[in-house]
């Protein structure tokens, strides 16, 4: 009889080992889904890029000049979203940057008392660029936000036209505009950590055409009858959350 029990026993062990390990493997969890990112909140960051400035001059004289430039922008933002429905997200938005924006080309000035015209050299920078948006973005695969913008814009102009007047004197007529018109932009977002997003946009700003008047300490003057200004600004950029 002690033989026997000896032997059951073992076997009995044997016959219910691969049934536990069976019955482990089936109670086996599967590794958790990531967690869906929620874009619901205010967040702060900063941005980077290049940008393309296309502007078009028309002097008093009825001549008409097109030329571009091409620089850097870069300085931040602050926001605050709301995801809804369930993956709509819709939001508010307000930048701020610098610009390295600015060309330089060969113009033309007449005198009003002579009617004499002289070469010059226009310049036109723009050193700041502001926008404030509202966005509507879709949300997908957990961590990813697809977006468009769009709304008010504003940049610093300032021009110069420098020339040698009828005299023999060097003057250089110049002006600093503050610029209103609007925006609009599509971009992507990526939720790489709990607090952390990195996006990439295209944003377009248009500023309208308006008239300017140039002037410097000796009393010359240069009127522009129309200046046009358009820019095309490609970033990326960092946003926390909180």
């Amino acid at each position: 009889m002690r033989k026997i029990l000896c032997l059951t026993i073992p076997m009995a062990l044997m016959a219910a080992g691969p049934a536990f390990a069976a019955d482990m493997a089936l109670k086996a969890k599967a590794p958790p889904a990531p967690a869906q990112f929620s874009w619901t909140g205010c967040y702060i960051g900063g941005h980077a890029g290049g940008a393309v400035s296309e502007d078009r001059t028309t002097s008093a004289l009825g001549n008409s000049v097109g030329f571009s430039s091409t620089g850097f922008v870069g300085g931040g933002q602050i926001g605050c979203d709301y995801q809804f429905a369930p993956n709509w997200v819709v939001g508010v938005e307000g930048q701020a940057a610098w610009s390295s924006l600015e060309n330089s080309h060969a113009a033309t000035v007449r005198s009003l008392t002579t009617g004499v015209i002289v070469p010059s050299r226009f310049t036109l920078r723009n050193d700041f660029l502001a926008s404030a948006t509202a966005r509507l973005g879709y949300s997908f695969a957990a961590h990813w936000l697809a977006y468009a913008k769009g709304g008010a814009a504003w940049t610093r102009e300032k021009a110069d036209d420098a020339f040698t007047n009828l005299a023999g004197i060097a003057v250089d007529p110049s002006a600093t505009m503050t610029r209103t018109g609007w925006t609009a932009g599509a971009g992507a977002e990526w939720a790489f950590a709990s607090h952390w997003s990195a996006n990439l946009e295209y944003n377009y700003y248009d500023f309208g055409s308006h008239g300017a008047t140039l002037t410097d300490p000796t009393g010359t003057f240069v009127t522009i009858n129309s200046l046009k200004d358009t820019i095309h600004a490609v970033t990326a950029g960092v946003n926390y959350h909180f």
